[in-house]
């Protein structure tokens, strides 16, 4: 029978047993960030447009994908497409950068992107992120790799590789950005309608292309190495020297850029092996002056954020199911009896699978062998405890019984 409501176009629903994958990951992802200090922050799900056009880089892929609206009042609201703008607004609004000169965010929430639904990219989306405020040194941008290290460890993510680059400070990419744009006018002719289009508003966008017209000449562009200042130049080899010393596998990538304008110097990812266009896991960098250009105080700050759909995909997690230590049945009149041994588990921290259809108890152990519970318990005139894994079976009276068994 086909449903009368149909969910809207690149938006899924997210349901059992692949809702427990999500939550473990969670788990783990917030487990990781409080263990390195960080604490969690929760923005609201609508912002002001400006919030994002001025700040993204109006001609970025993000911003041409923003759903936005006017409301009655005249008020421009977006649906926020990302979160390192709205975190750096709530840090500003709120003070934090007074009481926390150096302050560490996370965040897990939902996005949304109007861009073509594919495999781990949908309308509405979810990423977990982290942002440090305050730090300028390079300890901090190892930290953050740091994590985002622990993290795809702990999920089980192999096959992975970071790359890593350096874009300078500002100073260091006007004079790159004036040198590439001429490089690519040169060879206008040769590059891809995308790229054209990016060519005058920001030309750095071009090395970040994925048509085939455009690879061969970004292969020849001039490096951003060749433009970076001294200071640059030697944070970024203490930075390798770090990841070497954490034993952190890496490639220097010349040509890596990041879709927002707000980076400088530091910017990573961590891509998969897959060799496909879209094998990106988390991407950051440093943004030592985007506070500062949104009304607060000089402070730098470096981050990175990771899509959870992708990073489920790539787990070993997404096989996982909730565990059940007790599947329980009864009959109609040892309900009581039934629901009493049922609060008792629970309150000692099991988990547990009550039957309340009523069903026979041939019906009732098959539901429980295919759940994989550990045990199954029969409330009728005598009280039963089947151990699923090696058949025995017992009488039990009260609690304490079954506590002695198991």
């Amino acid at each position: 029978m086909k449903s009368k409501f149909q969910k809207i176009k690149g938006t899924y629903d997210i349901l059992p047993p692949e809702s427990f994958s999500w939550d473990k990951v969670i788990d783990i992802l917030s487990d990781l960030s409080i263990k390195f200090g960080f604490e969690k922050v929760y923005t609201p799900t609508i912002e002001d447009l400006n919030l994002f056009k001025q700040n993204l880089g109006y001609e970025t892929d993000v911003s041409k994908e923003m759903f936005s609206w006017e409301d009655q009042t005249n008020n421009h609201i977006v649906l926020k497409p990302e979160m390192t703008a709205p975190v750096v607004r709530a840090f500003i609004e709120s003070g934090l950068f007074r009481s926390k000169p150096l302050c560490k965010l996370f965040y897990i929430d939902a996005f949304f992107r109007r861009e073509k639904p594919q495999k781990g990219r949908q309308r509405q989306f979810h990423q977990f992120g982290v942002e440090a405020f305050g730090s300028s040194s390079i300890e901090q941008d190892v930290e953050i790799i740091l994590l985002a290290n622990k993290i795809l460890c702990k999920l089980d993510i192999r096959d992975t590789i970071l790359h890593i680059n350096n874009i300078g400070d500002p100073e260091s990419r006007q004079k790159f950005e004036f040198t590439l744009s001429s490089y690519f006018k040169d060879n206008i002719k040769k590059l891809s309608p995308v790229s054209k289009n990016r060519l005058d508003k920001n030309p750095i966008r071009i090395l970040d292309s994925k048509e085939s017209e455009d690879i061969d000449l970004i292969k020849n562009a001039p490096l951003i190495n060749d433009f970076l200042s001294l200071k640059s130049k030697e944070e970024f080899a203490s930075i390798l020297k770090h990841l070497d010393a954490l034993n952190i596998k890496y490639i220097k990538n010349n040509h890596l850029v990041r879709g927002l304008d707000y980076y400088n110097d530091t910017i990573f990812e961590v891509v998969n092996s897959s060799g496909k266009s879209q094998n990106a896991l988390l991407g950051g960098g440093r943004y030592d002056f985007l506070v500062e250009s949104m009304g607060g105080p000089s402070t730098p700050a470096v981050g990175f954020a990771a899509g959870i759909e992708r990073l489920i995909i790539e787990s070993s997690l997404k096989n996982d199911q909730l565990r059940i230590d007790f599947f329980i049945g009864f009959e109609d009149e040892h309900s009581m009896a039934a629901l009493s041994f049922s609060n008792k588990l629970v309150d000692d921290n099991y988990n547990i699978k009550i039957d309340t259809s009523l069903k026979n108890e041939k019906n009732q152990l098959k539901t429980a062998l295919k759940l994989n519970a550990n045990y199954f318990i029969r409330f009728s005139d005598k009280i039963i405890l089947k151990n699923l894994s090696n058949k025995k079976e017992f009488e039990i009276k009260t609690y304490q019984d079954l506590q002695k068994i198991i």
